[in-house]
């Protein structure tokens, strides 16, 4: 079988690729697990992939922009029983250049789901999609019955996208399965996004640095590890398609803390944590869930953390 992972280089796309080539099988057709013939692993950013004498998965790495029609066919050459997308233009960016992140977001997706529709066989389509797609005025809880009201470019895309792929599941195109993630910690380098400066509320005392947080103490923000998000998209993925059903879009269970929780959990690091609010960043902050869950993913065995000292450990078990 042949697995495509969009975005392979980015902070999830490496940690994806590399439980997969642990595992070096994946559900395929007739519910049976099926041996992974090509990884291939795509994004707009040339990157250091996996060996392929690691494990037993054929490994082949193609840079190219997902906007360009003929890059999109290279991927596809072969064919593809399994493809994880998640290339994204994130927020800043989206909100920044609209004409741009509609390419990337929408129509590079439409391009893709073109290409689904030449193949003989349906591929399982596994979205990374976001907690963006909700916005306004939310409940104190946003679950699986909560209106999609974004407030940002990206999460509109979001949004679009997600109604594409279960309007192409429903004509037999493709088995497509999205998953709404919430802020993912910790990314082991700073990046420009609006999540990453969460993430660094934790990361940077962890590595023995002061972070300047940009969100009052009380901002309260669902959280996972990207450990937990790994496995989420594997499970969605193996999922047999009648667990799915028609309803293709699941919320990623998360962790609720509020940044002052997240700065007295690495108090003990040597890096210290001070408060510089940004009333930009607070306004797309607070425009987000402050819980976030779903009964069916909890009722699938998709998890979130247990706590923040969990995802902590977890990254520090990863640190080099």
């Amino acid at each position: 079988m042949r697995v495509i992972i969009t975005g392979a280089a980015g902070f999830i796309g490496r940690k994806l690729t590399a439980a997969i080539i642990r595992q070096g099988q994946l559900m395929g057709p007739g519910h049976a697990h099926a041996p992974i013939s090509e990884l291939v692993l795509a994004d707009h950013v040339d990157f250091t992939a996996p060996s392929t004498g690691t494990g037993s998965v054929p490994i082949r790495k193609l840079i190219g922009d997902l906007r360009d029609a003929s890059y999109r066919r290279q991927l596809f050459e072969g064919g593809v029983g399994s493809l994880f997308h998640l290339a994204a233009s994130l927020t800043t960016e989206a909100e920044r250049d609209i004409a741009a992140g509609i390419e990337t977001n929408v129509l590079s997706l439409l391009g893709l789901l073109e290409l689904c529709r030449a193949q003989k066989a349906a591929p399982r389509f596994v979205f990374a999609s976001s907690i963006a797609t909700f916005g306004g005025t939310l409940p104190e809880l946003v679950d699986d019955t909560t209106a999609q009201t974004p407030q940002t470019s990206y999460g509109a895309h979001k949004v679009i996208a997600e109604q594409l792929i279960s309007d192409h599941s429903r004509h037999g195109v493709l088995d497509g399965r999205c998953l709404r993630l919430p802020i993912v910690v910790i990314r082991p380098k700073a990046a420009r996004s609006v999540s990453d400066s969460v993430a660094a509320i934790l990361r940077e005392p962890l590595n023995g640095k002061d972070v300047d947080c940009p969100f009052t103490p009380q901002t309260v923000l669902p959280i996972i590890s990207v450990q937990a998000v790994v496995r989420a998209l594997l499970k969605l993925h193996d999922l047999p398609g009648e667990a799915v059903g028609a309803f293709r879009a699941f919320n990623l269970p998360a962790l609720s803390v509020t940044a002052a929780e997240m700065a007295a959990a690495v108090r003990d690091y040597p890096g210290q944590v001070s408060w510089r609010p940004d009333a930009q960043m607070q306004v797309i902050v607070d425009g987000w869930p402050t819980r976030f869950d779903s009964a069916r993913a909890r009722s699938l065995g998709i998890l979130p953390d247990a706590s923040l000292t969990e995802i902590i450990d977890a990254y520090l078990k990863d640190m080099p």
